[in-house]
C-alpha cells in the first residue's frame, strides 16, 4: 500500500470496530463509577441518620399513636420481665400456677402464644 491509495474496507471496518469498542468500554467504566458513587452515598446517608429514625413510628391498637393495649395475666401472677421484638411482646410472669411466658401482638394486644414450663420426667 502506498500513501496515495485509499485504506481498504477491512482496515476501515477494523478501525470502526476499535472506535466502537473504546466507546463501550468508556461507558461501562462510567457506569461502574456512578454505581459505586451511589452505593457510597447511600452508606454515608444511612450512617449519618440518627439511631431512632430507621423506621417510622408504628400506629398501634385503635389507630392512635401511643394508645394503651391491655392483656390478661393469670390471676395472682406478677410480671418478672418484658422484652419487645418487632411487634411481638414477650411477658415473663410468675404466679401461683407457676412461671410462664406470654407472647403478645403489641399492636392489638392479642395472645399469640402461651408458654408453660413442665417438669421433665427422668430418663432411666
Amino acid at each position: 500500500m502506498t500513501k496515495l491509495e485509499p485504506p481498504s474496507d477491512d482496515l476501515m471496518r477494523e478501525q470502526r470496530l476499535q472506535r466502537n469498542l473504546k466507546i463501550v468500554v468508556a461507558l461501562l467504566g462510567l457506569l461502574i463509577f456512578v454505581g459505586l458513587g451511589a452505593v457510597a452515598f447511600r452508606m454515608i446517608s444511612l450512617a449519618n441518620r440518627p439511631a431512632g429514625s430507621a423506621a417510622p413510628p408504628r400506629i398501634v391498637s385503635d389507630g392512635v399513636r401511643g394508645s394503651n393495649v391491655s392483656f390478661e395475666l393469670p390471676r395472682g401472677a406478677k410480671i418478672v420481665s418484658i422484652a419487645l421484638s418487632g411487634n411481638r411482646l414477650a411477658v415473663q410472669h410468675d404466679g401461683p400456677a407457676g412461671p410462664g411466658i406470654t407472647i403478645l401482638d403489641a399492636e392489638t394486644g392479642h395472645h399469640v402464644l402461651e408458654l408453660k414450663p413442665t417438669e421433665a420426667l427422668p430418663h432411666n
